[in-house]
């Protein structure tokens, strides 16, 4: 009696912080759902800009130095989504990516945004991407793809005069299974986040257990591509360096701190950066010590830092309201008949549905500020701003067009 009793306690005393953990997590959802949100809008003046042209644009980064934003924006989302286990049959749009010249504020839509040719790039009819990142010295875009055959990491030389993107070498590797955001540290080395150790393609049930527990299945992997820059032969070199409960977004917050989004903790990690001295490849693997952790009222997605400092954080409020807006999505974007010949309630729903968005910013001396929440523009996923000219981007994981502050 006294042992069981003494295992119970022990089981209780274990499970606790797990259990009240994920009790936080189901709150969010229940504050958050569509019925109960609190809208918020702190950007001011706001425009959503080319919902004619373009579409599903998970992520954006900013060449400051041009006043242009690099957009990868994918169709094709709303029938292959390997993230979010959308895998529909059919031909699937592949992604393209954009420049955005947001310097130009009264310019026409037509001459601020265009899309950049692809040079020399095999795979081009199966790109999907989700994150990116960039060298501005080498003029070196890193790119996730989920094709259709195995996730890569493409690299592109950008020409941002003459708006081409010349393909240099498709990157794969073990450790990259299942690859999200990119952290660019120089033109051959860089950070990788996979969101989970179990994919939903091959192991939904498992997946959907490590998300909905908090399992800390995803990774944070350390590429160093510089032997396969200097032959073709070379290996990439590829280490884990940390592990988060579904790692979505990262960034590099200063000289000493990674910063990672764990969606299905709603919260913000922070790892300081060391050096590997007993490390055999040819650069050191850096080394990321968990330090400690930023709690956010909705799932944060993807990651960025302004050049003052200031962490951009965009994410999800209400993941069961998303969920059934991307299983819609091929519906309610598709061709014109499709949605004809479907249900007066799927039509109704296609007319009315939205997913709602949540951006914020932290600061060290500030602390947390909300800036957006609202389903006007949906499904946030990206914020970005140039500090200098003061214009903020918004991109939404299934919206038509990016929002512009």
């Amino acid at each position: 009696m006294v042992l069981r009793a003494t295992l119970t306690l022990l089981a209780v005393a274990l499970l606790a912080p797990v259990l009240y953990e994920r009790a936080q997590i189901l709150y969010l959802f229940w504050r958050n759902a569509p019925v109960r949100f609190t809208r918020i809008d702190n950007l001011g003046s706001h425009d959503i800009k080319f919902a004619d042209r373009i579409r599903s644009c998970e992520d954006a980064l900013l060449v400051e130095s041009q006043g242009l934003a690099i957009l990868g924006c994918d169709p094709g989302r709303e029938r292959w989504n390997t993230v979010m286990g959308v895998f529909l049959p059919g031909p699937v749009p592949s992604a393209e990516l954009y420049a955005y010249d947001y310097k130009k504020t009264n310019a026409p839509e037509s001459e601020s945004l265009r899309r950049l040719e692809f040079v020399d790039f095999e795979y081009e009819a199966d790109f999907h991407t989700l994150g990116m990142a960039y060298d501005e010295a080498s003029s070196t875009l890193f790119a996730t793809s989920h094709r259709q055959d195995k996730p890569t990491i493409e690299m592109f030389k950008l020409d941002l005069t003459a708006y081409t993107a010349t393909h240099l070498r498709s990157i794969q590797h073990d450790l990259l299974h299942g690859p999200n955001a990119i952290a660019v540290i120089n033109s051959h080395e860089f950070y990788v986040t996979n969101n989970n150790h179990f994919l939903v393609k091959n192991h939904p049930t498992l997946n959907h257990l490590e998300t909905y527990l908090g399992v800390p299945g995803g990774t944070v992997v350390h590429i160093d591509v510089s032997p396969a820059l200097k032959s073709p032969a070379g290996p990439v070199q590829a280490n884990v360096v940390a592990r988060v409960p579904f790692a979505n977004g990262i960034d590099i917050l200063n000289e000493t701190t990674v910063v990672v989004a764990s969606s299905s903790r709603a919260a913000v990690y922070f790892f300081s950066i060391g050096p590997k001295s007993d490390s055999l490849s040819s650069t050191p693997t850096p080394v990321l010590t968990y330090s400690s952790q930023l709690r956010v009222p909705f799932l944060a997605d993807n990651l960025s830092v302004t050049k003052d400092g200031t962490l951009m954080i965009a994410g999800h409020p209400h993941m069961p309201t998303l969920g059934k807006f991307a299983q819609t999505r091929n519906v309610c974007n598709g061709p014109e008949d499709e949605l004809t010949r479907a249900a007066p309630e799927m039509r109704e729903y296609c007319a009315k549905s939205s997913a709602p968005s949540w951006v914020s910013e932290w600061t060290e001396a500030g602390g947390l500020k909300h800036l957006y929440a609202d389903v006007r523009y949906p499904s946030s996923c990206t914020a970005v701003r140039d500090s200098e000219r003061n214009v903020g981007i918004i991109t939404g994981l299934y919206a038509k067009g990016i929002l512009v502050y």
